[in-house]
């Protein structure tokens, strides 16, 4: 299998995960269902673009220096997030501003501690597991659920 369709299944699942995560946090917090994410359906983007970019580019990392890598792809993916969605929407989505040692208040240290562990595990376990679980479907049928899948978010997206 082609290294694109597993990234873009790591995008799909890591969405996935991402607003799940959000999800619930957001629902406890609320003491109500809470649909987080930009669009409709079960996707919170920025953590399938922190998958795959965490993925393609701390491949090579291990210990400490995966830890690191993946807090800093997955910091700068949320500093740009967050002056792209207050420019286009004109809103914050997050604020880390009262949190010590942050940045513009879209990134912090400890979120982005966070967001290294996450990352590391997602590297270490997350990847394989996935993958694992995609390689059980045969090469047409895992490539026909990732294009309707795909099609599913863009339909979504722009609905």
């Amino acid at each position: 299998m082609h290294m694109i369709w597993k990234l873009i299944w790591l995008f799909l699942i890591y969405s996935f995960a991402g607003w799940v995560l959000e999800t619930v946090l957001a629902s406890l917090k609320q003491k109500k269902f809470a649909n987080r994410g930009i669009i409709n359906g079960p996707f919170c983007l920025i953590y399938g673009f922190g998958g795959f970019f965490i993925t393609a580019f701390t491949r090579e990392l291990t210990g400490i220096w995966l830890f690191l890598g993946c807090a800093i792809v997955a910091s700068l993916l949320e500093w740009i997030a967050g002056h792209l969605i207050e420019m286009w929407y004109h809103e914050r989505w997050w604020d880390y501003r009262n949190i010590k040692w942050n940045l513009d208040g879209y990134i912090c240290l400890p979120a982005s501690l966070v967001w290294g562990g996450l990352g590391y595990i997602a590297v270490r376990w997350g990847n394989m597991l996935s993958l694992d679980l995609l390689h059980l479907l045969p090469e047409l049928v895992m490539k026909i659920l990732i294009l309707v899948l795909l099609l599913f978010l863009c339909v979504d997206d722009f609905a």
